[in-house]
């Protein structure tokens, strides 16, 4: 059986055949993997707020343009955009600090729902195998 590699959101549009991944159910997987702690990280995981790494902030944005399959690069500042229209719409609030934004409580509520039901799902349908050397993609391979 031949492995690919997926993040965990993008493993439910997948299977499901549902709608493309969005950005803020990546950044919030992305502050579940322990490898990416130097990129982004939780400074209050119960009210939802994290902030990204000044150093590293590029290299998150690369692997969001890569998981979207952009041929260009993605840059933090065109992901930052995305960030500001997740504000008009409440998903996502700019905290006054550097780099630092909140999901809103129902957002951060769904997804952390999300996150615990396609691993449930996935792992019982056998698709979904824990793979330790896929880090910057949570670490998940999925079986088809």
């Amino acid at each position: 059986m031949a492995g690919l590699s997926f993040g965990l959101f993008s493993l439910l549009f997948f299977v499901s055949g549902k709608r493309k991944e969005r950005l803020f159910q990546f950044l919030f997987e992305m502050l579940q993997t322990p490898s990416m702690r130097n990129c982004i990280w939780w400074v209050q995981s119960s009210s939802g707020t994290f902030q990204f790494s000044s150093q590293n902030k590029e290299r998150l944005a690369q692997l969001w343009g890569r998981r979207k399959g952009n041929r260009k690069t993605m840059t933090y500042q065109k992901m930052a955009r995305a960030l500001r229209n997740y504000s008009r719409t409440g998903e996502i609030q700019k905290v006054k600090r550097k780099l630092t934004y909140r999901f809103d409580e129902k957002t951060l509520k769904g997804l952390q729902g999300a996150s615990t039901n396609v691993k449930s799902m996935l792992y019982d349908k056998g698709l979904v195998k824990m793979n330790p050397n896929l880090p910057y993609l949570c670490g998940y391979k999925v079986y088809i």
